[in-house]
């Protein structure tokens, strides 16, 4: 899987999205836990409990996200009830950090009246 924007997926730990992305689900990857289990180790950065990868396309009104793709690797609990070809909406800080994943109905949803986390 390859995409255009890579997000890090960190808990909201108190902290409120910066902008909030309406997406839709693409491919759901179950990840693996690396050569001899490397990356299920305790001490492994960026180790999550039952780690996927999520690839959505953008759907937004801003020219420079129009269909592009991105690419998250977050907890299987962060998805909730999210499948492919569903439309969800992800809270980012800093441009590079994901703090929330959430289904929405279709891609008529206000966003701006959507809390996230």
């Amino acid at each position: 899987m390859s995409a255009d924007v890579d997000l890090t997926w960190e808990w909201p730990a108190d902290r409120v999205a910066e902008q909030k992305i309406l997406v839709k689900v693409m491919e759901i990857k179950n990840e693996g836990g690396g050569f001899f289990g490397f990356k299920k180790s305790p001490s492994f950065a960026g180790n999550f409990p039952d780690p996927v990868t999520v690839k959505a396309k953008f759907i937004s009104q801003e020219k420079s996200l129009e269909g592009k793709t991105v690419e998250i690797t977050l907890p299987k609990l962060e998805l909730e009830s999210i499948k492919v070809d569903d439309f969800a909406v992800i809270g980012v800080i800093e441009s590079k950090v994901c703090i929330c994943i959430k289904h929405v109905a279709s891609q008529n949803v206000d966003i701006a009246n959507l809390s996230c986390p």
